[in-house]
């Protein structure tokens, strides 16, 4: 997959970036933790973080199927940087705000790079099996800085060397904007600026989402999972410091613990992709997951909680890449931006609520009942998974049903993007997007 050039830049650009945001996502919560001594302010860091998707996410994916991606990619890259920046200043309790605004910025900057990210992946990478290889290997980048990068993150800050972590993610920004740069992005068909086009396209977008049996029934599933997921993560410190009587170094090994389990699931990810049903797949995972919590969360020793928490991250690890692939080989082009920002707005959702539960879950029962209640949610995700996920005996069942979705899909196309002839006749390509020419290391790949 390396040897095609434009996946290369873009593998490398979101792998660089990769490692600064894995440095700093429990760098922030943890120092929030330091400066404020509150339970709560975890769970409103991982608030602060999703609000913007919930906002602007469906406009934030008709921007990247309108516009060029590459142009969005590195913008977003860039206003990501400058907020981080401001975080280096959140160094007392009483300048903790800082941490929040930069959350804020920097996630309503995060709301067009992520769609546009998987937007770009299938065009720079061509056939479907291609696709599933280049998936696996970015998740298993990603899994190796989710390894790595907590755990030197909350060292870090641990022993006050916070604005160093701030730092170098802002510099992981400028870098991936950069490498960009160099990338040929293939371009998407330019649309009429109307009022009225813009809600037709965002409501084909969601149409296609709730006509596509696959589709509709993984936004359900993920959505009460990252519900459940996100509710446990912002009680992750709290458990540490209560429950394990740890410190935050203890929290770094749980999360590099957790990088460790994503790391064998991104390997083995392709297989599970093209041997076995999704239904079958997330069934399963989701069900592992939760065990796997069960045992975290009623731990005493944090060598069982690391050791859990490693196991669970392989088939976390499976159902988040199984999920993006089905989505990228749902989902015609012209679309796929709008689709994808649906999704990372459900993840957003999601987030907020599991955020927000959390502390009210706590303030209600108590830690103990509240992490055993998370825990059942996910068991209970396992349950709908093999409820509402259209049936297939084999992936290539899937690849059937992905083909017919993906025909639907380009049906409704024409009712929103149409346009006359004298239209089609004016139409020229916006700058800043290239063809990626046939032949050489550009064809297909990833």
């Amino acid at each position: 997959m390396l040897r095609n050039r434009n996946f290369r830049l873009l593998w490398t650009a979101s792998t660089i970036d990769s490692f600064g945001s894995w440095l700093l996502v429990m760098a922030v919560p943890l120092q929030a933790y330091r400066l404020t001594d509150s339970a709560m302010s975890t769970g409103l860091a991982l608030a602060v973080q999703a609000l913007p998707t919930m906002a602007i996410g469906p406009w934030a994916g008709l921007t990247v199927d309108r516009w060029p991606r590459k142009r969005i990619i590195v913008t977003a890259n860039l206003a990501s940087a400058g907020a981080v920046a401001m975080m280096v200043l959140a160094t007392t309790a009483d300048r903790v705000s800082l941490l929040y605004v930069g959350l804020l910025a920097e996630s309503i900057a995060v709301c067009f790079l992520r769609p546009a990210l998987g937007a770009v992946a299938p065009a720079v990478v061509g056939s479907e099996p291609d696709l599933a290889s280049a998936n696996a290997l970015s998740a298993f980048a990603n899994s190796a800085f989710r390894m790595l990068g907590p755990l030197l993150g909350t060292y870090l800050v641990a022993t006050g060397w916070f604005q160093a972590v701030v730092l170098v993610d802002v510099a992981s920004y400028l870098a991936a904007a950069a490498i960009i740069t160099r990338v040929a992005i293939p371009a998407t068909g330019p649309s009429p600026e109307t009022a009225r086009r813009i809600t037709a396209e965002l409501r084909a977008g969601l149409r296609h989402v709730v006509r596509t049996p696959l589709l509709r029934g993984l936004l359900t599933t993920s959505g009460i999972y990252w519900t459940a997921n996100a509710a446990l993560t912002a009680l992750l410190i709290p458990f540490v410091a209560d429950r394990l009587h740890a410190s935050g170094e203890t929290l770094g090994r749980l999360i590099a613990g957790l990088g460790v389990g994503y790391l064998c699931g991104s390997a083995i990810s392709r297989i599970m992709i093209s041997r076995y049903a999704t239904r079958a797949v997330l069934t399963v995972a989701y069900a592992a997951v939760g065990v796997c919590f069960l045992v975290m969360f009623t731990a005493t020793s944090p060598h069982v909680a690391v050791l859990a928490l490693a196991v669970g991250g392989v088939p976390g690890a499976v159902a988040q890449i199984v999920t993006g692939h089905r989505v990228q080989t749902s989902t015609p082009d012209g679309m796929l931006g709008r689709v994808s920002a649906a999704f990372h707005t459900g993840d957003a959702t999601a987030a907020v609520a599991g955020a927000l539960l959390a502390p009210a879950a706590v303030a209600l029962a108590g830690l103990g009942p509240a992490l055993l209640a998370f825990t059942v949610l996910v068991l209970a995700t396992a349950v709908l998974a093999g409820l509402v996920l259209p049936p297939g005996s084999a992936a290539q069942g899937d690849r059937g049903a992905e083909a017919d979705e993906r025909a639907a899909g380009e049906q409704l196309q024409p009712a929103v993007h149409g346009r006359s002839r004298h239209e089609r006749a004016a139409a020229v390509h916006r700058p800043g997007e290239q063809h990626v020419p046939g032949g050489g290391d550009q064809a297909g790949a990833a």
